[in-house]
């Protein structure tokens, strides 16, 4: 297959749509989220990353090209640092939050399985949606806000819309890609299967961060 994320991304389009519109996302483009809102995501964000940089480097391991390999190794801790950075810049003596959402538990426990047990093909294409939807969200608020100068959530807003994390979305995306060259149709669905299903779990995490959902027991 010469262009899977291509193929996945038309057939996973309504989920980005939904998230775009979801009142998160036009909150924080507008800049009037509430900031208890803003910090119990930052919080879960904080939970989800420390688990997803494992998930990565375990993806890592189990490229068996070197420069794959190194690709994720990096993102596991260079991009990791730069979001903890900023998780450490808007929370800034907040109080934090030490216990996973049922979203936030659900969505890294899923991910941590797809490394471990499932094939490197399997396992890249549940990985990959964290990559692509941050990037699109980012360049979709950075391309239809009217309040750059004043929206305190600018520094988030502009991570994601930066020049650097493309590049290390288009590497992911092409490494992916790469992997699916010579697999199988079965491979492919479940690849698809992966991205699609990793893709609502994005979009529960933006909802429950809205909801800011707690333990119901």
């Amino acid at each position: 297959m010469s262009n899977w994320y291509e193929e996945i991304s038309l057939k996973t389009a309504h989920i980005l749509q939904k998230i775009k519109k979801h009142d998160f996302i036009k909150e924080l483009m507008a800049g009037t989220l509430p900031k208890e809102v803003f910090y119990f995501y930052i919080n879960q964000d904080a939970i989800y990353l420390s688990e997803y940089k494992k998930v990565l480097a375990q993806i890592g391991i189990k490229c068996s090209d070197e420069n794959d390999t190194q690709f994720f190794l990096d993102a596991a801790t260079g991009i990791i640092n730069v979001e903890n950075a900023l998780h450490q810049n808007f929370l800034n003596q907040k109080s934090s939050i030490n216990e996973a959402s049922p979203t936030c538990e659900l969505y890294i426990s899923y991910l941590s399985r797809m490394a471990h047990t499932k094939s490197l093909e399997e396992g890249l294409a549940a990985v990959l949606p964290c990559f692509t939807i941050y990037q699109q969200v980012g360049d979709y608020i950075l391309a239809n806000q009217t309040n750059k100068h004043n929206n305190p959530y600018q520094n988030w807003i502009n991570t994601y819309g930066g020049e650097e994390f493309a590049n290390s979305v288009k590497n992911a995306i092409n490494i992916t890609n790469k992997h699916t060259i010579k697999a199988s149709t079965e491979t492919i669905n479940k690849m698809n299967d992966a991205f699609e299903k990793a893709s609502k779990l994005e979009w529960m995490f933006w909802d429950s961060a809205y909801n800011k959902e707690p333990w119901k027991l």
